[in-house]
Protein backbone atom coordinates (compact mmCIF):
# COMPACT_ATOMS: atom_id res chain seq x y z
CA UNK A 1 0.00 0.00 0.00
CA UNK A 2 1.61 3.35 -1.51
CA UNK A 3 1.73 6.09 1.41
CA UNK A 4 0.20 8.80 0.59
CA UNK A 5 1.69 12.42 -0.34
CA UNK A 6 2.49 14.85 2.85
CA UNK A 7 1.59 17.56 0.71
CA UNK A 8 -1.43 16.26 -0.58
CA UNK A 9 -2.83 15.53 3.07
CA UNK A 10 -2.29 18.72 3.89
CA UNK A 11 -3.82 20.21 0.87
CA UNK A 12 -6.80 18.05 2.07
CA UNK A 13 -6.39 19.42 5.49
CA UNK A 14 -6.27 22.94 4.99
CA UNK A 15 -9.16 22.28 2.30
CA UNK A 16 -11.21 21.36 5.64
CA UNK A 17 -10.18 24.06 7.23
CA UNK A 18 -11.53 25.74 4.43
CA UNK A 19 -14.95 24.80 3.88
CA UNK A 20 -15.71 24.61 7.87
CA UNK A 21 -14.83 27.99 8.14
CA UNK A 22 -17.35 29.11 5.26
CA UNK A 23 -19.55 27.05 7.01
CA UNK A 24 -19.35 28.31 10.51
CA UNK A 25 -19.52 31.89 8.93
CA UNK A 26 -23.20 30.99 7.33
CA UNK A 27 -24.04 29.45 10.48
CA UNK A 28 -23.44 32.60 12.04
CA UNK A 29 -25.00 34.75 9.39
CA UNK A 30 -25.36 38.46 10.57
CA UNK A 31 -26.61 37.75 13.83
CA UNK A 32 -25.45 40.06 16.63
CA UNK A 33 -23.73 38.10 19.86
CA UNK A 34 -27.16 39.16 21.60
CA UNK A 35 -28.96 36.30 19.01
CA UNK A 36 -26.14 34.12 18.78
CA UNK A 37 -26.15 33.59 22.63
CA UNK A 38 -29.74 32.86 22.50
CA UNK A 39 -29.71 29.98 19.79
CA UNK A 40 -28.40 27.23 21.32
CA UNK A 41 -28.57 25.41 17.57
CA UNK A 42 -26.41 28.07 15.83
CA UNK A 43 -23.97 27.61 18.96
CA UNK A 44 -23.59 23.86 18.37
CA UNK A 45 -23.41 24.07 15.04
CA UNK A 46 -20.77 27.09 14.95
CA UNK A 47 -18.68 25.28 17.70
CA UNK A 48 -18.23 22.40 15.54
CA UNK A 49 -17.10 24.00 12.66
CA UNK A 50 -14.51 25.76 14.90
CA UNK A 51 -13.64 22.00 16.13
CA UNK A 52 -13.19 20.31 13.14
CA UNK A 53 -11.01 23.69 11.68
CA UNK A 54 -8.96 23.25 14.78
CA UNK A 55 -8.41 19.00 14.79
CA UNK A 56 -7.60 19.66 10.54
CA UNK A 57 -4.72 22.36 11.81
CA UNK A 58 -3.34 19.67 14.41
CA UNK A 59 -3.02 17.54 11.42
CA UNK A 60 -1.08 19.87 9.19
CA UNK A 61 2.59 19.03 8.77
CA UNK A 62 5.36 21.49 10.56
CA UNK A 63 6.29 22.45 6.80
CA UNK A 64 3.27 22.96 5.76
CA UNK A 65 2.47 25.24 8.46
CA UNK A 66 5.50 27.25 8.06
CA UNK A 67 4.40 28.23 4.24
CA UNK A 68 1.69 30.17 6.42
CA UNK A 69 3.71 31.73 9.28
CA UNK A 70 0.62 34.39 9.37
CA UNK A 71 -2.02 31.33 10.52
CA UNK A 72 -2.29 31.36 14.07
CA UNK A 73 -1.97 27.26 14.36
CA UNK A 74 -0.88 27.19 17.68
CA UNK A 75 -3.91 29.25 18.79
CA UNK A 76 -6.48 27.45 16.81
CA UNK A 77 -5.24 24.03 17.70
CA UNK A 78 -5.63 25.48 21.42
CA UNK A 79 -9.15 26.90 20.71
CA UNK A 80 -9.96 22.85 19.54
CA UNK A 81 -8.62 21.74 22.37
CA UNK A 82 -10.58 23.40 25.00
CA UNK A 83 -13.63 23.02 22.74
CA UNK A 84 -13.32 19.40 23.08
CA UNK A 85 -11.81 19.02 26.27
CA UNK A 86 -13.16 21.85 28.61
CA UNK A 87 -16.61 21.87 27.19
CA UNK A 88 -17.99 23.11 30.07
CA UNK A 89 -15.73 26.08 30.55
CA UNK A 90 -16.50 27.36 26.33
CA UNK A 91 -16.52 31.24 26.42
CA UNK A 92 -19.38 31.67 24.23
CA UNK A 93 -18.44 35.33 23.78
CA UNK A 94 -14.91 34.14 22.02
CA UNK A 95 -16.57 31.58 20.16
CA UNK A 96 -18.34 34.39 18.32
CA UNK A 97 -15.37 37.14 17.98
CA UNK A 98 -13.52 34.08 16.45
CA UNK A 99 -16.32 33.55 13.88
CA UNK A 100 -17.46 37.10 13.37
CA UNK A 101 -13.17 38.48 12.77
CA UNK A 102 -11.03 35.48 13.02
CA UNK A 103 -12.46 33.54 10.40
CA UNK A 104 -12.82 36.46 7.54
CA UNK A 105 -8.59 36.08 8.01
CA UNK A 106 -8.07 32.75 8.33
CA UNK A 107 -9.98 32.05 4.75
CA UNK A 108 -7.91 34.68 3.01
CA UNK A 109 -4.50 32.96 4.43
CA UNK A 110 -5.90 29.44 3.80
CA UNK A 111 -6.72 30.63 0.19
CA UNK A 112 -3.27 31.25 -0.27
CA UNK A 113 -1.63 28.34 1.79
CA UNK A 114 -4.19 26.45 -0.56
CA UNK A 115 -3.32 27.57 -4.18
CA UNK A 116 0.42 26.90 -2.97
CA UNK A 117 0.07 23.48 -1.91
CA UNK A 118 -2.30 22.33 -5.07
CA UNK A 119 0.46 23.95 -7.51
CA UNK A 120 3.34 22.12 -5.35
CA UNK A 121 1.31 18.95 -5.51
CA UNK A 122 0.15 19.32 -9.08
CA UNK A 123 -3.53 19.09 -8.42
CA UNK A 124 -5.55 20.28 -11.71
CA UNK A 125 -9.24 20.68 -10.05
CA UNK A 126 -11.89 18.67 -11.56
CA UNK A 127 -12.84 19.56 -15.49
CA UNK A 128 -15.72 20.91 -16.43
CA UNK A 129 -16.83 18.77 -19.19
Amino acid sequence: MNKPDPLARDLVKCEDMRLNAERARRHLGSRTLSAFLSDALVQDAVIRCVEVIGEAARQVSGSSRQRAPAVPWTLIIGMRNILVHDYGEVDLEQVYRVAREHLPNLLSQLGDLIAELERDTGWQGEKDE
